[in-house]
């Protein structure tokens, strides 16, 4: 039986986790962000019950690299590590210590992209494919030999929420059925074509969701999409209030103003952009936590501004 480390701090990787264990495979210890962390990562995924449920070691940490935590790491002898979901780089101590190495995942079609934000950016540059990639994670940033790599296709409805759900289900499968091929002694080791590699994607901040009226109404739309859960969600002012929006449709009626008001209903606020207007369908105000747009704005708002 092989002795695995498995390392994550977000949803994605909880889920992943969770699918092995059920599958009853063995984990030796399970390492995740200290819960200080939660106010940095908005999909942070607390490991504390499932490792209690199945009774798997388990240590938080803030920096995977200190000292105390590669020498943990290093008294368990592992086999095989798995890193579903960390932002931090592993530094070469640690990549040397697995006997067979250590597998990585990155939800893009490496080795054409790389970098962080990989599911906003790939909706912001209006990607109509993608890829889940599990790569062997060498001393480079997302430069080591494919592991595995299932496509998935990406339309005009998707949105971060619904990509994040699609990599979840796609790599329960791709986890399990790479770990068998691993106890078998399969090792798929496809090198990285760099020919083919067109941009690095920077990582993204919250004030990078705000939205510009004065842009098209497609624009617009791809931002809310890219930003909305499990991301901090794009968002506006009124006034003083910072209105954040989770969800939103195009419509084809003509802007009566940049950024104004042209509709109020119980369940949507229609806003005129560069070229049409877009229509609200689900937002919340920081001041109020409503999400009922009647409750966050007046008819009397009807001809107001966003700015």
């Amino acid at each position: 039986m092989l002795k695995i480390i498995y390392i994550s701090g977000v949803q994605f990787g909880y889920e992943l986790l969770s699918s092995l264990l059920e599958h009853e495979k063995s984990i030796s210890l399970i390492i995740s962000y200290e819960d200080q962390k939660k106010k940095k990562y908005s999909d942070f995924a607390n490991f504390k019950e499932i490792s209690k449920k199945y009774n798997v070691l388990h240590k938080q940490v803030d920096k995977i690299n200190d000292k105390k935590n590669v020498e943990l790491i290093r008294s368990l002898q592992p086999d095989l590590i798995f890193v579903m979901g960390w932002s931090q780089l592993l530094s070469d101590e640690l990549i040397d210590i697995p006997k067979i190495g250590i597998i990585g995942s990155h939800p893009t079609e490496l080795p054409k992209y790389r970098g962080r934000a990989p599911i906003p950016w790939t909706i912001l540059k209006n990607l109509t494919q993608s890829a889940l990639t599990f790569f062997w994670i060498n001393p480079g940033t997302d430069e080591g030999p494919i592991e595995n790599q299932k496509f998935f296709k990406i339309d005009q409805n998707d949105d971060a929420s619904t990509i994040y759900k699609k990599i979840i289900d796609i790599g329960k499968d791709m986890i399990l059925e790479d770990l068998e091929l691993i106890e078998s002694g399969e090792l798929r080791k496809i090198p990285q074509d760099q020919t083919k590699f067109i941009e690095n994607w920077p990582k993204r901040q919250p004030d990078d969701g705000k939205i510009n009226w004065s842009k098209s109404s497609s624009d617009i739309h791809r931002l809310i999409r890219a930003s909305t859960h499990p991301y901090p969600g794009a968002f506006t002012y009124f006034g003083k209030k910072k209105i954040k929006i989770w969800k939103a449709t195009i419509s084809s009626d003509k802007s009566n103003g940049i950024g104004r008001i042209m509709e109020i209903t119980d369940d949507k606020i229609k806003v005129g952009t560069a070229d049409s207007s877009i229509i609200l369908q689900k937002i919340t105000s920081d001041f109020e936590d409503l999400e009922n747009s009647k409750n966050i704005f007046l008819s009397t708002d009807i001809g107001k501004n966003f700015n």
